[in-house]
């Protein structure tokens, strides 16, 4: 996102994506062929990014899609992605959703999931804070 709650995730996105499609570029590309990055603002709004990828795809020729500051961002991106058999690699997607109930064949995730980071978190409170009463808080933006 360029804008709304997470765009400062997605200008870091967008700043990481910059230098690996120069970096994959200087050393030839992919297959011998240049990358071209087409970058869209979701707003972090799963509506707006399901429009975006039906129009990168449909549109530009997109062959891969990348990103997603929100659980329900990706979600729905990476079913439109499915639905014209096109991979969707959810970038920051924590949701155990993503790649559990919601998850299908064309739908990849770089970062843990909540129940991931809950089984983490818990073994080392378990350990220095054995007897206290703990709470785990998480949003739930899916």
């Amino acid at each position: 996102p360029a804008s709304g709650p997470y765009q400062v995730q997605g200008l870091a996105q967008e700043r990481a994506a910059d230098m690996a499609v120069e970096e994959i570029n200087n050393n030839g590309g992919i297959l011998g062929k240049p990358i071209k990055l087409l970058k869209k603002d979701t707003q972090s709004k799963a509506a707006i990014s399901t429009t975006n990828v039906v129009h990168m795809i449909d549109d530009q020729g997109a062959k891969m899609i990348f990103g997603g500051s929100s659980s329900a961002v990706s979600i729905s991106g990476g079913y439109a992605a499915k639905a014209r058999d096109t991979l969707y690699f959810g970038t920051l997607t924590y949701s155990n959703a993503t790649t559990g109930k919601d998850g299908h064949t064309h739908m990849f995730r770089e970062s843990y999931n909540a129940w991931m980071g809950a089984k983490v978190l818990s073994k080392y409170l378990k350990k220095n804070f054995k007897g206290k009463e703990l709470f785990y808080i998480t949003a739930d933006y899916t």
